[in-house]
C-alpha cells in the first residue's frame, strides 16, 4: 500500500483539529464541576416537569404555569415543613447526634475491652485528628456555605430548565450536522424518558424505604426511629452506598439499648433493603432502565473519583442517561436491534403510535 502525500494545508488542518480536541477536553475538565451542577438542574427540572404533566393533562394548563405551580409548591411544602415542624426536627436532629456521640461513647468502652479495639480506636482517632482544627472548621465552613449557594443554583437553574425544556433541546440540536438532529434529538427524548421513569422509581422506593425502616425501628424499640427513617429514606438516592451509611447511625443507637436491640435493628435494615431489593427496584427497573448491580458499583466509584461527593450522589442518573445515550446513538446504527433498551424502546413506539389521535381516527 502507497500512501498519500499531504499538503501543507492539510497538515496544517489536521493539526489544528487535533489541537482543537485537545483544547475542548481540557476545558470540558476545567468545567465538570459547572457541568455537574448543570446536570443536577437537569434531574431536578425532570422531577418538575414530571409533576406538572398531570396539571398540563387533567387540568389544562399551559405547561409554563404548570412548572411554576409545581416549583412554588415544592417551595412551599419545604416553607411549611420548616415552620411547622422545623424546631421538633431541629430538637430531634440535636437528640439524634447527642444518641450517637453517647452510643459512640459505650461501642468506645467495649471495644476498650477487646484485644483488637484499641488498635482500631487508635486508628480512627489519627484519622481524625490530622490537620488543624481551625483549618477543618473554615473549611467545612466554606463547604456548607459552597453547597447552600450551589443548591439555590440548581433550583433557578430547574425552574428555567422545566419552564422551556424544548427550547433549551432545540438550542443544542443547532450545535450537531443538520443530518444527524433527528437521530440526536430521538435519543435524548429518549434519555428522558428513562431518566423521568428512573426518578419516579427512585423517589417511590425512598419513600417505602423511610416509612419501613422508621416504622420497624419503633417497633423494636430504637430511640429517634422517625428520624433515622427519614435518614435512611433520604439516602437510599444513593444505591449500595447510601443504605449502609444510613444504617450505622440507627445500628450505632440501638447498640445503646443492648446488643439485643442492636440485632433487632440490623434486622429492620436487612429486611427493608431485601423487600426494596426483590420488590420494588425490579418493578422500578423493569419500568424504566435495568441497571446491573456491578455497574451501578463501577458507576459510582468511577464518578467519585472524578467529580467527589456530587459524582456520588448523581452517579446512577448518569449512568442511566449514559446507558440511554450509548444505546440509541452507537447500539442502534449498527444495527443490533436484540437489547433489552431497545425492545422496550420499539413496544413504547407501537403503543405510542396506536394511542396516537390518527391512529384512532383511521
Amino acid at each position: 500500500m502507497t500512501s498519500i502525500p499531504l499538503g501543507p494545508g492539510a497538515v496544517a488542518r489536521h493539526v489544528l483539529i487535533a489541537v482543537a480536541l485537545v483544547a475542548l477536553a481540557l476545558a470540558l475538565w476545567k468545567m465538570a464541576p459547572v457541568l455537574l451542577l448543570l446536570f443536577a438542574g437537569i434531574v431536578f427540572a425532570t422531577a418538575i416537569h414530571a409533576g406538572s404533566r398531570p396539571l398540563v393533562r387533567y387540568l389544562r394548563l399551559p405547561p409554563a404555569a404548570a412548572v411554576g405551580i409545581v416549583f412554588l409548591l415544592v417551595i412551599a411544602f419545604f416553607v411549611l415543613g420548616a415552620w411547622l415542624f422545623g424546631k421538633q426536627v431541629s430538637q430531634q436532629a440535636s437528640d439524634l447526634v447527642d444518641a450517637v456521640t453517647q452510643a459512640w461513647g459505650k461501642a468506645r468502652s467495649y471495644l476498650e475491652s477487646t484485644s483488637w479495639g484499641p488498635t482500631l480506636i487508635e486508628g480512627v482517632q489519627g484519622t481524625a485528628s490530622e490537620g488543624n482544627p481551625l483549618a477543618r472548621v473554615a473549611k467545612g465552613t466554606v463547604t456548607v456555605f459552597g453547597a447552600f449557594t450551589d443548591l439555590i443554583l440548581v433550583l433557578f437553574l430547574s425552574m428555567y430548565l422545566a419552564a422551556e425544556p424544548r427550547s433549551y433541546r432545540d438550542g443544542f440540536l443547532m450545535l450537531v450536522p443538520p443530518r444527524h438532529r433527528a437521530h440526536v434529538g430521538a435519543a435524548l427524548d429518549e434519555a428522558g424518558t428513562a431518566l423521568r421513569k428512573w426518578l419516579v422509581g427512585q423517589l417511590g422506593a425512598m419513600l417505602m424505604v423511610a416509612v419501613l425502616t422508621g416504622a420497624g425501628l419503633w417497633i423494636v424499640g430504637v430511640p429517634l426511629a422517625i428520624p433515622l427513617g427519614i435518614l435512611s429514606g433520604l439516602l437510599d438516592f444513593v444505591p449500595v452506598v447510601g443504605p449502609f451509611i444510613g444504617a450505622a447511625p440507627g445500628i450505632l443507637i440501638a447498640f445503646a439499648q443492648g446488643p439485643e436491640v442492636a440485632l433487632y435493628a440490623a434486622g429492620v435494615y436487612v429486611t427493608v433493603q431485601f423487600l426494596e431489593g426483590h420488590f420494588v427496584l425490579p418493578l422500578a427497573q423493569k419500568w424504566a432502565v435495568s441497571l446491573p448491580p456491578a455497574l451501578a458499583l463501577l458507576s459510582i466509584v468511577g464518578f467519585g473519583l472524578l467529580f467527589g461527593p456530587m459524582g456520588v450522589l448523581f452517579a446512577i442518573p448518569l449512568t442511566v442517561v449514559t446507558i440511554v445515550l450509548v444505546q440509541e446513538l452507537y447500539v442502534r446504527r449498527l444495527g443490533q436491534t436484540d437489547t433489552p433498551m431497545l425492545r422496550k424502546t420499539r413496544r413504547s413506539e407501537r403503543r405510542a403510535a396506536n394511542d396516537s389521535p390518527h391512529a384512532a381516527s383511521d
